[in-house]
């Protein structure tokens, strides 16, 4: 019997214009099952959904970055994995010198700060909860807070190149480096990864991984599909994501978690029970 559903969100729970379909919302709600999102946005762009959904169980950001419970829009951090402070610095150091004109965003538990403004800043804000505050820097690094996720949103292939280029050159220690698209750069902590954040809150509620199911559609999901003990993916999902499910449910635009929980959960708990 599945405990426990975690679901990513971009291209599995959320349709091509970022929101909860009313059909996955019923789907969800209508199962009672503890649902955690397993995101790599922050928990600011995640509460949207939390809301839509009512959720209560704890729920995974920055990739596994940070474990966290939302409650009346307050944030409770259960544990969490943040960039080596020395790490952030460094990263802004080097790309400040060579491309000076490039805006940096910097993402804490709630915030948002930027080393500066550009055409990047301004592209990626459109799809964002919050705006972005300009980072200054003498005061923030002599006392940093928490820093999560190092994103660099740059519309020119060459900067990015080059930035890509110079950090993996600078060997950078406890972090990883993840491109999602041309234009953005992610660097988060080695040690957050959406299948740890799983694997922590199983243990944390004295479950079985055979008792939790997963949604995923990219290749960043496959730890947390393979740890589980029904994975199922978007049909939207890429190849190589497709070859670690267990079932295959419909796309992000056709109710797929809502579909996946009522015919294979859901579905399933039915057949066990007759």
């Amino acid at each position: 019997m599945i405990k426990h559903i975690f679901s990513d969100m971009d291209g599995t729970l959320l349709n091509q214009h970022g929101k909860v379909s009313a059909g996955n919302k019923t789907a969800i709600q209508h199962a009672g099952i503890p649902f955690t999102l397993v995101s790599a946005r922050s928990p600011r762009q995640m509460m949207d959904a939390i809301e839509t959904l009512k959720l209560s169980a704890p729920q995974i950001g920055f990739n596994g970055g940070v474990i966290y419970q939302a409650k009346d829009e307050q944030l409770q951090v259960i544990e969490d994995a943040p960039v080596p402070s020395q790490v952030v610095k460094r990263v802004v150091d080097l790309v400040e010198a060579s491309f000076p004109e490039t805006g940096i965003s910097l993402f804490g538990l709630t915030s948002w700060q930027v080393t500066r403004m550009d055409d990047g800043i301004a592209f990626f804000q459109e799809d964002m909860p919050q705006k972005p505050t300009v980072l200054d820097q003498e005061t923030f690094w002599r006392h940093p807070e928490p820093i999560y996720k190092i994103t660099f949103c740059v519309l020119n292939l060459d900067v990015m190149n080059g930035i890509v280029k110079i950090l993996q050159a600078a060997e950078l220690p406890g972090v990883a480096m993840q491109k999602s698209s041309d234009i953005y750069l992610d660097i988060t902590a080695s040690a957050a990864k959406k299948s740890r954040g799983v694997n922590y809150i199983a243990q944390r509620e004295q479950l079985d991984l055979n008792e939790t199911a997963a949604f995923g559609d990219g290749p960043n999901d496959i730890p947390m599909l393979k740890l589980v003990g029904m994975p199922i993916v978007m049909a939207n999902g890429l190849p190589n994501v497709k070859q670690v499910a267990r079932y295959l449910t419909a796309d992000n635009d056709h109710d797929g978690v809502g579909r996946g929980i009522d015919q294979f959960i859901l579905g399933q708990q039915t057949q066990n029970l007759n």
